[in-house]
C-alpha cells in the first residue's frame, strides 16, 4: 500500500509539471515597449516600430508621400516602414522564447516492457516513468543565461533602429545634394550652348573660323553628358532613400521639401562625446551584458558536470499469479568518462573571447567619435571659408565681367567662363554642405544619441 502511494504522488508530481507547462504563454510584449524606450530616448523620436500594431498601409503611404517628403517624415519611415528593421525586431521575440524555454522541465520519460511467455500463459508487464531531477538545480542558471541574452538582443535591436535612423537621414541629404546637382548641371548646359551659340554668330560675322567653333561645341557635349550622368545618379539616389524607407514606388515620384540644416559654426569638443559614447552605445551594453550571460553559461556548464539523475516509479506485474508490485525508481549517470570539463572549458574561452572584443569595441567606438568629431569642424572650417570668400568672389568676378561685357570691353565668351566658375562654385558648396549635414549625423551616430542644437 505504501509503495502504491509513492507511485501515485509521483505520477501527480508529473501531471503537475505537466499542466504547468501546458499553461506557458510566449509573450515578448514587455521586450518590445523596452526596445521602443530605447530607440526613443537615443534618437529623439517620439514614434517608433511596434511589432504588435499593424503596418502603415499604402493609403497611410500615400498621404505622407503625396504633398512631398520632409526629413521628418522620411525618419518616422525609416523607423516605422523599414522592413529589415522590422525582421530584426523579431530576434527580441526568438530571445524571448528561448528564455521561456529555459525555464521549463523537459517531459517525463516513460518506459514499457512486455514479455509473453512461448508456451502460451500470462505476459509480464512493467512500466517506469521518470523525471530529470538535476533540471531543477541547473534551471535557475538557465533561466539567468537565457536572460542576459535577452537583454543584449533588445539592446542590441535598439541600437540598429539608430543605426537605420542615421543612414536614412544620410540617403535623404544625398537625394538633396543629388537633386541641386542636377539644377547645376542644367544650367552648365544652358551656358554651353549660348557660349556655342556666340561662337556661330561670330562665325558667320567673319569674326570666327570653323575651328573655334568647333572648340566650343566640345564643352557643350560634355556639359550634356555630364547632365546625363547627373540625371541618373539623382535617380538612383532617391532609389537609395526608398530602399531605406522600404518604399516600393519609383523615385521619381518623391518630392524632398527640405534642404540643408543649419550649418554647425561651433567647434567640437572630442574627449567629453567620447566618454558619453562609452556610456551611451548601446552596442556596448549589449557585449557587456553578453559577458554577464557567458558568466552564467559557464557557471551552467560546470552544473553539467554532474550527470543526469532521473527519479519516478516502477510498475510491474509478473507472468507468474501473484499481485503487480510498484515502487521508486531511479536512474543514474555517472560523470566517470566525460565530466564536461570540455564543455566548461569552451564557454570559459567564449567569455574571455567577448571581454577582448568589448575592449576592442570601446577603442574602436572612442577613435570614431574623434574621427567624426574632426569631420564635423572640418565642415565647418570649409563651409565658413566658402561662404566668406570663395563664393564671394566668384559672384563678384561674375557682377564685374557683366559690367565689362555691358560696356564692351570684354566679349560673351569670357561672361560665360566665368559664370562656368560660378557653377562650379556651387557645386563645391554643394558638396560641403552635404558634408557638412552628414557628418553630423555620423557624429551622433557614433556617440549613439543625439546632440543637442544639430536639427
Amino acid at each position: 500500500m505504501i509503495e502504491m502511494k509513492h507511485s501515485c504522488l509521483v505520477t501527480g508530481w508529473v501531471l503537475v509539471f505537466a499542466l504547468l507547462g501546458a499553461c506557458v504563454q510566449v509573450e515578448p510584449r514587455a521586450e518590445f515597449e523596452k526596445a521602443g524606450d530605447l530607440v526613443k530616448t537615443s534618437t529623439g523620436q517620439s514614434e517608433v516600430f511596434d511589432p504588435a500594431e499593424p503596418t502603415l498601409t499604402e493609403e497611410q503611404l500615400s498621404a505622407i508621400l503625396d504633398d512631398g517628403l520632409t526629413l521628418a517624415e522620411a525618419l518616422h519611415l525609416a523607423l516605422v516602414n523599414n522592413r529589415e528593421l522590422q525582421a530584426d525586431y523579431q530576434e527580441i521575440g526568438v530571445a524571448h522564447a528561448d528564455w521561456v524555454q529555459s525555464q521549463l522541465l523537459s517531459n517525463p520519460s516513460l518506459d514499457v516492457l512486455a514479455r509473453s511467455p512461448a508456451g502460451g500463459g500470462r505476459s509480464m508487464f512493467e512500466a517506469v516513468i521518470g523525471v530529470e531531477l538535476l533540471e531543477l538545480w541547473r534551471i535557475p542558471m538557465r533561466k539567468e543565461y537565457a536572460q542576459q541574452n535577452l537583454e543584449a538582443t533588445v539592446l542590441r535591436i535598439a541600437r540598429r533602429a539608430g543605426v537605420v535612423l542615421a543612414e536614412a537621414r544620410g540617403a535623404y541629404y544625398r537625394a538633396v545634394a543629388a537633386e541641386e546637382l542636377l539644377h547645376v548641371a542644367q544650367e552648365n548646359v544652358e551656358l554651353a550652348t549660348m557660349s556655342l551659340g556666340a561662337v556661330t554668330s561670330l562665325h558667320a560675322a567673319g569674326a570666327a573660323d570653323a575651328f573655334d567653333e568647333s572648340l566650343a561645341r566640345g564643352p557643350l557635349l560634355a556639359a550634356q553628358l555630364a547632365f546625363r550622368t547627373t540625371r541618373i545618379e539623382a535617380a538612383n539616389a532617391k532609389r537609395e532613400l526608398c530602399r531605406h524607407l522600404s518604399l516600393n514606388r519609383p523615385g521619381s515620384g518623391i518630392v524632398l521639401l527640405e534642404r540643408w540644416p543649419e550649418p554647425h559654426t561651433e567647434q567640437v569638443e572630442p574627449e567629453g562625446l567620447v566618454q558619453q559614447a562609452l556610456e551611451a552605445r548601446l552596442d556596448l551594453r549589449a557585449i557587456a551584458m553578453g559577458i554577464k550571460a557567458l558568466d552564467a553559461h559557464v557557471d551552467l556548464e560546470q552544473r553539467g558536470a554532474w550527470g543526469s539523475v532521473t527519479a519516478g516509479a516502477n510498475v510491474e506485474r509478473p507472468a507468474v499469479s501473484g499481485q503487480a508490485t510498484s515502487g521508486p525508481a531511479v536512474s543514474l549517470t555517472l560523470p566517470i568518462f566525460d565530466q564536461n570539463r570540455a564543455r566548461v572549458a569552451r564557454a570559459g574561452f567564449k567569455r574571455e573571447q567577448l571581454v577582448k572584443l568589448y575592449e576592442a569595441a570601446q577603442v574602436t567606438v572612442a577613435q570614431n567619435v574623434r574621427a567624426s568629431a574632426d569631420r564635423v569642424n572640418s565642415a565647418a572650417r570649409n563651409m565658413a571659408f566658402y561662404s566668406e570668400e570663395l563664393l564671394p568672389q566668384a559672384q563678384r568676378s561674375l557682377e564685374l565681367a557683366r559690367e565689362s561685357y555691358a560696356a564692351g570691353r570684354t566679349t560673351l565668351l569670357a561672361l560665360v567662363e566665368v559664370q562656368r566658375q560660378l557653377l562650379d562654385a556651387r557645386r563645391g558648396l554643394v558638396a560641403l554642405q552635404l558634408e557638412a549635414a552628414v557628418s553630423m549625423s555620423e557624429l551622433e551616430r557614433a556617440v549613439g544619441r543625439t546632440l543637442a542644437g544639430t536639427h
